[in-house]
C-alpha cells in the first residue's frame, strides 16, 4: 500500500473496511462530496488493489456507471488515498499502521456482506483491531463508524460484535487496558446505524466497475443523534441525516416493508419463469400487477398501522415502482434470489406478522410469494454438490409453442390476445455469485442457501411425497399431497419465521402457502398459479400493472385542466373527502398513556357537551351530584334513554355519535338502536390498532395533543421516562397556569421538582419540559378575566397588571417572589422569553368562561366576549414571537380576522368549541375567507375522545367545502379559470398546510 501520485497518506480522512458496491457507487462519493478523502482496503482477494495500481495507478480513480432512464451512462471517477487488501500479511499489517499516520481520521466506512456483520466474523475482527490500533495511536477523532448494510440497528449491532469478549481476547490486552480501550469506544467512537438504498451491479465484462440507477435522493440515510458527524457530509448529494432518535427506524421500516419486500416477493418467481432481469417486469402482464396487490393487500394497510403517515408510504411505493422500470437497468434476478431464507425472515416476515397480528391472515398474494420462495430452494433431479451445500434447481416449462425470446402475454393457460410481450431469457449458460451456474433454455440454476437447512428439508419433504407415491394431483391426490408437504413448509417456516405448529393465528397461512407450493413441485408454472390471484385482484380495482402510469398521466392532466363552472362542486367534495388534514389542537392521548387515551361508545356519550344537554331536560331528581356518582356505563345510559330515544337526537353533539357509530360500519346497531351490541363491538377492539383505524377513517395526518406538565397524573407518562407513541401525535405544552397568574400551583410544581420559587425557576421549568415533550407550540386557554396592557414607559407595567415584584428594581428574576404574579406579567416574563428561546409559538384560545356552572362539572363553562385588543398588543409588543390563537364568542371573529390581515405573526385557526357548529363553521369559514384568503387554518376537531375524529371532521369538511365551492363558483363567474390541482392546493391549505407554513417562517 502506498498513496497514489500526489497524495499522501495523512490527507485522508476516511478508511474503508471493504470495496464493496455499495460502498464504492455511495459511501465513498458521498465522504469525496463532502471533501473527505478515502483510503480503501479490500476484505478478501486483489482484485481491487491490482485495479488500482495496475490500470488506474496513473489517476488513483475509480469508475462508476450511472444509468440514466433515457439509457446514457455517465461514467464518474471517484480519488482515493490509496488501496490495500487484508488478504495477505503484509496488507493487514499496513491496515494496523494507518491510524498512527492519519492526524485527521474521521470516518471509518464497513462495507462488507452479510456474512461479514456477525459475531466472531474475519471483518468484524479486523475493525476491532483497527480501533484499538487507533487507541494505541490516540486518535482523538470523533470517530465515525458507517456501514454500507442494510440491516436494522446496525451501529448498536457492530458495536456489540467488536466488543465480543471473545474479540477483545484475541487483542491481547492487559485487564486494564482492556477497560481504558472500552472508554475510549464509549467516548471517541460512534457507531452510527444507517440505511443504504441504491440499486448497483457491475459493468459487463469488468466486475470491478459498478453500474448503478440514478442516486436517489435517500440513497445513504445516517443517524447522528449526538452530532459528531462532519457537517459538510450533510451536504453531500444522496445524503440524509437523522438526528432525531426513531426517525431512522422508520426509513428502514419503509425499504424493508416496501423496497426490499417487493424485490424479493417478484424476483422468485421471475427466475422460475426464466426471466433474468428484474426489468422484465416493465409491461409484464403480471408482474407489475402483483407488485400492486401486494402492496395494497398487506404492504399498505401494516404499515399505516405502525403510525406512519399513507403519503409517505405511498411515497416511497410509487418511486419504488418508478425505479424498478428503469427501462436501462436492472438487476439480475438469481443475484437477487441469493440469501434466500435469511431474506424470508429479514423482509417479509415482519409483514406477514403484522398482518396476522391486524387482520389475522395476510393476502394471498405474500403466500405467493413465499410458496414462490420455497419453490425456488426446492432441489430437482440431481444433486453433484449436495454433500456441499450446492443444490440444483429446475425452472418452469416453457409456454407450449412460444418462442424463447418472447413470450405473447396469453402464452399461458389464458388466452387473452393482447400484444404484450414477455421478456424471456434466451442465453445459455451464465454464471452469477462466484461459480454458481444457471442455463434459461435448457431451465437449470445453481444456488446455495445459507448453511443449506432450508433446501435439505424441503428435499426431503419431496422425496417423502413421491416415495408415498402421491404423484397425481389430478387423480385426487393433492390433498394427501398438501399433507405430506405442508410438514416440510411448517418446518422450514418455523424454523426461519417463527410460522411452525406453535404458532395458532398463522396456521391458516401456512396452508396457503403449502397449497400454492404443492401446484408449483407439481408442475404448474409460477405465473399460472400467480394468474387468478392477479386477475381476481384486478377486478376489485381500477388500477394496476401498465395501466398506472396512463392514470399518472392523466391525473397530471386532470390537475391542470380548468374546471367548468359545473364540476367545481363535485371536484371540491372529492378533494376534501381525500386531503390529510392536520389537526392542530386536539385534548386526545395515545394509547401509550391508557386511560388518559378516551375512546368508546360510552365516553361519546359522556362528553361534558352531551352531559350540559342532558341536563337542560332531566328530571328534577336526577341532580349533578347523583349522576356523577354512578358508573361512566350508567351515566352513558341515561344520556342514551334522555337524547337518543325519549327524544329525537338532533343537537350537533348528538347527531356527532350517529355519525361516528356509521363511519365505524355499526349500521345495524343503530337501526335496532342497540346500545349493547355497540358496547360489544368497541369491547373487542384493540387500542392501538382501533386507533389507527380511526385517523385512517377520519383522513386525520397527525393531531397535536395538549400536554399539561402541572398535572402530576398526565406527568407520570413523560417522566422519568417518556412514552413511545405513534407519529400520529404531536405535543403542544400547554400553561394555563400562568396566563391564570395561578402562582400556588405553578410554585407548587416548581417547589416538587426542585426549581428556585423565582421567575427564573419557572422559565427553567418550562425549558425543561419543552426539552421533554417536544412540543409543536406553548399554548393556554387565558382566564375570563385575561387583561395584558401595554407598559407605562421602559420596564415597569401599568397599575392594571401590575401585582407582584421581586427584590429588585427591573425583576431580573432570580431572586424569590413576595407576592403572587398577576398572568400578565407572567405571560411577559416567562412565557414570552421562552418562546423567544427556544423558537416556539405561543397557541392562544380565548374567550372561556370556566365553571359557569361548576356542578356540571366540565360541562358548566361558558363563554363570554375576550378582549381582542389583548392579542393586538401582544402581537405589536412582540413581532417576533408567532401566536396562534382562537375565539370562543361568535362575535370576536370578524375583529379577530382583520388583526391577522394586520399582523402576519397571528395565525388565526379553527371553530373553537361553541362555535364548532356548521351553521356557525359556515359563516367564520365565509368571513375569513373573504378576508384572509387561504392564509388562515379552517379548522381543529378539539377532540377530547378519540372517536370524535370521525364525526367533527366529516361534518366540517361538508361544509368547509360548501362554503370554498361558492366562492370558486364567484372566482370562476368572472372568467377566471380555477383547475383541480389549484382546488387540491387550496383544501391542504386551509386543512393543515397554512399552519404548517405558518410554524416555518
Amino acid at each position: 500500500m502506498e498513496p497514489f501520485a500526489g497524495a499522501d497518506l495523512s490527507d485522508a480522512s476516511c478508511v474503508c473496511l471493504g470495496s464493496g458496491r455499495f460502498l464504492r457507487a455511495v459511501l465513498v462519493p458521498a465522504v469525496e462530496a463532502a471533501g473527505l478523502k478515502s483510503i480503501v482496503f479490500q476484505t478478501r482477494g486483489n482484485s481491487f488493489p491490482s485495479m488500482m495500481y495496475g490500470p488506474r495507478k496513473a489517476t488513483g480513480t475509480y469508475e462508476v456507471d450511472t444509468v440514466e432512464f433515457d439509457g446514457r451512462v455517465l461514467t464518474s471517477t471517484h480519488s482515493v488515498v490509496a488501496a490495500g487488501t487484508l488478504g495477505n500479511a503484509e496488507g493487514q499489517a499496513a491496515w494496523l499502521s494507518l491510524p498512527a499516520q492519519l492526524p485527521n481520521l474521521r470516518v471509518i466506512g464497513v462495507g462488507v456482506t452479510e456474512a461479514g456483520l456477525a459475531s466472531g466474523s474475519v471483518a468484524m475482527k479486523d475493525l476491532a483491531r483497527f480501533l484499538f490500533a487507533c487507541f494505541k495511536a490516540n486518535v482523538q477523532g470523533p470517530l465515525s463508524v458507517i456501514n454500507t448494510d442494510n440491516m436494522p440497528g446496525n451501529g448498536p449491532k457492530i458495536h456489540t460484535f467488536v466488543t465480543d469478549p471473545a474479540v477483545l481476547a484475541e487483542l491481547q490486552q492487559a485487564e486494564e487496558e482492556r477497560e481504558a480501550f472500552l472508554r475510549y469506544l464509549q467516548s471517541k467512537v460512534v457507531f452510527h446505524s444507517t440505511m443504504v438504498d441504491r440499486i448497483t451491479s457491475q459493468r459487463a465484462g469488468n466486475g470491478d466497475v459498478p453500474r448503478a440507477e440514478p442516486l436517489p435522493k435517500k440513497a445513504l440515510v445516517i443517524e447522528d443523534l449526538t452530532g459528531v458527524l462532519p457537517p459538510s457530509l450533510d451536504q453531500a448529494p444522496g445524503v440524509v441525516v437523522r438526528r432525531v432518535a426513531g426517525e431512522i427506524e422508520v426509513d428502514h421500516q419503509l425499504k424493508l416493508r416496501i423496497a426490499n419486500a417487493i424485490h424479493t416477493a417478484m424476483v422468485y418467481c421471475m427466475a422460475l419463469g426464466r426471466m433474468s432481469d428484474t426489468s422484465a417486469c416493465i409491461g409484464h402482464p403480471l408482474i407489475l400487477p402483483y407488485i400492486h396487490t401486494l402492496y395494497q393487500q398487506d404492504i399498505l394497510p401494516t404499515s399505516r398501522t405502525s403510525g406512519v403517515p399513507q403519503e409517505e408510504v405511498q411515497a416511497v411505493y410509487d418511486d419504488w415502482v418508478r425505479r424498478l422500470q428503469h427501462p436501462q437497468f436492472g438487476l439480475s434476478c438469481l443475484f437477487v434470489c441469493q440469501n434466500a431464507s435469511q431474506k424470508l425472515g429479514i423482509r417479509l416476515l415482519p409483514t406477514i406478522a403484522a398482518s396476522i397480528e391486524a387482520k389475522g391472515l395476510p393476502g394471498p398474494a405474500f403466500a405467493f410469494a413465499v410458496a414462490a420462495m420455497l419453490r425456488f430452494l426446492t432441489p430437482l433431479g440431481a444433486q453433484p454438490r449436495f454433500a456441499q451445500n450446492v443444490f440444483k434447481g429446475e425452472m418452469d416449462d416453457l409456454p407450449v409453442c412460444q418462442d424463447v425470446g418472447h413470450v405473447e402475454e396469453g402464452g399461458g393457460s389464458s388466452g387473452s390476445g393482447s400484444s404484450k410481450r414477455i421478456k424471456i431469457c434466451s442465453e445459455s449458460e451464465i454464471s452469477y455469485a462466484g461459480d454458481m451456474k444457471a442455463d434459461f433454455v435448457v431451465g437449470k440454476y445453481d444456488f446455495k442457501d445459507g448453511d443449506g437447512t432450508v433446501p435439505r428439508l424441503l428435499y426431503a419433504g419431496k422425496a417423502a411425497a413421491d416415495a408415498a407415491g402421491l404423484v397425481d394431483v389430478g387423480s385426487g391426490g393433492a390433498a394427501g399431497r398438501v399433507a405430506v408437504l405442508r410438514q416440510a413448509v411448517e418446518k422450514v417456516l418455523g424454523l426461519q419465521a417463527g410460522l411452525g405448529d406453535g404458532n395458532v393465528k398463522a396456521s391458516p397461512f401456512v396452508s396457503l402457502v403449502a397449497t400454492f407450493y404443492v401446484k408449483m413441485v407439481e408442475g404448474t408454472p409460477c405465473m399460472d398459479v400467480l394468474r387468478p390471484l392477479v386477475e381476481g385482484s384486478s377486478s376489485n380495482s381500477t388500477e394496476g400493472g401498465g395501466e398506472e402510469e396512463e392514470e399518472e398521466e392523466k391525473e397530471e392532466e386532470d390537475l391542470s385542466r380548468p374546471l367548468r363552472l359545473g364540476d367545481i362542486a363535485g371536484v371540491v367534495t372529492e378533494e376534501m373527502r381525500k386531503v390529510q388534514v392536520i389537526d392542530l389542537h386536539t385534548h386526545l392521548f395515545p394509547p401509550s398513556h391508557g386511560d388518559l387515551m378516551l375512546w368508546g361508545i360510552d365516553e361519546l356519550l359522556t362528553y361534558h357537551y352531551l352531559i350540559a344537554e342532558y341536563f337542560q331536560t332531566a328530571p328534577c331528581a336526577m341532580t349533578p351530584d347523583r349522576f356523577f356518582a354512578l358508573s361512566k356505563k350508567g351515566q352513558a345510559d341515561l344520556i342514551w334513554e334522555g337524547l337518543f330515544i325519549q327524544r329525537s337526537p338532533l343537537s350537533e353533539a348528538c347527531k356527532g355519535v350517529l355519525t361516528t357509530l356509521g363511519k365505524l360500519g355499526l349500521r345495524k346497531e343503530l337501526r335496532s338502536r342497540d346500545l349493547d351490541a355497540v358496547r360489544s363491538w368497541f369491547a373487542a377492539q384493540d387500542p392501538e390498532v382501533y386507533c389507527e383505524k380511526v385517523f385512517q377513517l377520519a383522513g386525520v395526518k397527525y393531531c397535536v395533543m395538549t400536554n399539561i406538565p402541572f398535572d402530576p397524573v398526565e406527568a407520570q407518562h413523560w417522566r422519568p421516562e417518556k412514552k413511545k407513541y405513534s407519529r400520529r401525535f404531536r405535543s403542544a405544552l400547554r400553561v394555563d397556569p400562568l396566563l391564570k397568574g395561578d402562582w400556588k400551583t405553578v410554585s407548587a410544581c416548581l417547589k416538587e421538582a426542585g426549581y428556585p420559587l423565582t421567575l427564573e425557576g419557572a422559565r427553567q421549568y418550562l425549558r425543561d419540559w419543552a426539552t421533554t415533550m417536544q412540543p409543536e407550540y406553548l399554548m393556554a386557554s387565558t382566564p375570563h378575566d385575561f387583561h395584558f396592557a401595554e407598559k407605562e414607559g421602559r420596564g415597569r407595567w401599568s397599575s392594571s397588571s401590575r401585582n407582584g415584584h421581586e427584590h429588585g428594581e427591573e425583576g431580573c428574576g432570580v431572586t424569590m417572589l413576595d407576592t403572587s404574579p398577576r398572568g400578565a406579567e407572567l405571560l411577559e416574563k416567562v412565557l414570552i422569553p421562552v418562546a423567544k428561546e427556544l423558537s416556539l409559538p405561543i397557541a392562544m384560545k380565548l374567550g372561556a368562561h370556566r365553571a359557569v356552572n361548576p356542578t356540571l362539572r366540565t360541562g358548566g363553562d361558558g363563554v363570554v366576549t375576550a378582549d381582542v385588543g389583548d392579542l393586538r398588543r401582544l402581537c405589536s409588543a412582540y413581532p417576533d414571537v408567532k401566536f396562534l390563537a382562537t375565539f370562543l364568542a361568535r362575535i370576536s371573529q370578524h375583529e379577530a380576522a382583520v388583526l391577522a390581515n394586520k399582523f402576519p405573526n397571528l395565525h388565526l385557526y379553527g371553530c373553537w368549541w361553541y362555535c364548532n357548529n356548521p351553521s356557525i363553521i359556515r359563516e367564520i369559514t365565509v368571513m375569513r375567507i373573504e378576508i384572509l384568503g387561504t392564509g388562515f387554518t379552517a379548522q381543529h376537531s378539539d377532540a377530547r375522545v378519540l372517536d370524535q375524529l370521525l364525526y367533527k371532521w366529516t361534518h366540517s369538511r361538508r361544509v368547509i367545502g360548501e362554503v370554498l365551492a361558492e366562492e370558486y363558483a364567484l372566482v370562476a363567474k368572472t372568467g377566471w379559470k380555477v383547475t383541480k390541482g389549484e382546488v387540491r392546493r387550496d383544501v391542504v391549505r386551509l386543512l393543515g398546510g397554512a399552519y404548517e407554513e405558518f410554524m416555518r417562517k
